[in-house]
């Protein structure tokens, strides 16, 4: 069971880095054609290579995590801990300036008077 759970992170894991990747590739795109960007977005997009390490880091880790002689439930808990966090600082503002620049134009579209 624990096994699975673990394989489960590094799943999780891996998705949302593909995912905000993809998010900030988009966020590239919008760029390109010449709209201004907050400056976290272009943070996020200079530090999109970051999304690809990342997942190949953790699955190194846990392999090792895996393949260690002690269980040690200290170590996966920091190692989820950092992941999930790492996660929720990068892609949370990403996710929230990509949002801005998606609602800006529907309220403006919207808007009456």
């Amino acid at each position: 069971m624990k096994t699975l759970t673990r394989v489960l992170v590094l799943a999780v894991f891996g998705f949302n880095c593909w995912f905000a990747w993809a998010m900030i590739s988009l966020m590239l795109n919008v760029r390109d054609a010449g709209r201004v960007l907050p400056y976290f977005t272009n943070l996020c997009i200079s530090l999109r290579v970051w999304l690809v390490v990342l997942p190949i880091v953790a699955s190194a880790y846990c392999s090792w995590l895996w393949f260690q002689k002690g269980e040690n439930t200290a170590q996966w808990r920091g190692f989820i801990l950092a992941t999930m966090a790492l996660l929720v600082l990068f892609v949370f503002p990403a996710m929230l300036t990509s949002y801005w620049l998606v609602i800006e134009p529907v309220r403006l579209a919207t808007a009456t008077g």
